[in-house]
Order: structure tokens, then C-alpha cells, then sequence
């Protein structure tokens, strides 16, 4: 197969996982994650696995890395999607907010109604 046709073709499942985690990843945390913590959080028990998905994300132009070194993983403009707010972001942003310092009632009610409504799932 060429390597145009290779650059255009979808990307498997297994390929969109590891991206999906590799992008939260580096979202949550401001650096990537390991071949091995790819592994773990999309439980896969072979590093090599892995290590294939991620090649052929920088093949397909989604990633990319340095050579010689460990969390050199970049997400590319090709693959980058619009910020998604997750229910445990919210409960993070939340929690920082510090909603029991709060002396805003309004404010106060407005967070303790949403974080009551995402535990007990009126909010998915």
C-alpha cells in the first residue's frame, strides 16, 4: 500500500483508544503518557500493541515524537478535536472551586445543585 493511501485511511478502533487516551492524557496532565500507561489505560496487556498503534498514529500524521526519550508524544493539528467538558472535569473544576469556602449562597447552591445532579446522574 502507498503512502498516500496509508496517510487517508480511517483510523482502526484500537488506533482512535489510544489516541483518545494519548490527547486526554496529555490534556489532564500537561505532558504524555508512557507506552506502558497507554497500555494500562486502555487495558491492553501488550506494550508492543501499543507501541504499533502509536506508529501507526505518527505515520498517519495524528502524533508525533522525539526520538531518545520517554513522554515525547505530541498530538498534530490533524487530529486535534474541540475541548470536551467530561463530568469528572467538572467535578475537579468543582472541587477547586471550593464550593464549602463559598460565601456567594447563590453561588454556592448553583455548584452543590450540579455536583448533586452529575453523582446522581440527571446530568450525563
Amino acid at each position: 500500500m502507498t503512502t498516500s493511501a496509508t496517510l487517508d485511511k480511517p483510523l482502526s478502533r484500537r488506533q482512535r483508544d489510544v489516541y483518545d487516551y494519548v490527547r486526554m492524557f496529555i490534556e489532564d496532565n500537561g505532558y504524555s503518557p508512557t507506552i506502558r500507561e497507554i497500555a494500562d489505560g486502555i487495558m491492553l496487556s501488550s506494550a508492543s500493541t501499543v507501541h504499533s498503534h502509536v506508529n501507526s498514529l505518527i505515520r498517519k500524521g495524528y502524533l508525533t515524537h522525539s526520538s531518545g526519550g520517554v513522554r515525547t508524544l505530541a498530538l498534530t493539528k490533524k487530529g486535534k478535536r474541540p475541548k470536551v467538558v467530561t463530568q469528572a472535569g467538572i467535578m475537579r473544576w468543582i472541587q477547586d472551586q471550593g464550593i464549602e469556602k463559598t460565601h456567594d449562597a447563590n453561588v454556592y447552591n448553583l455548584l452543590a445543585d450540579l455536583q448533586e445532579s452529575i453523582q446522581s446522574g440527571r446530568i450525563c
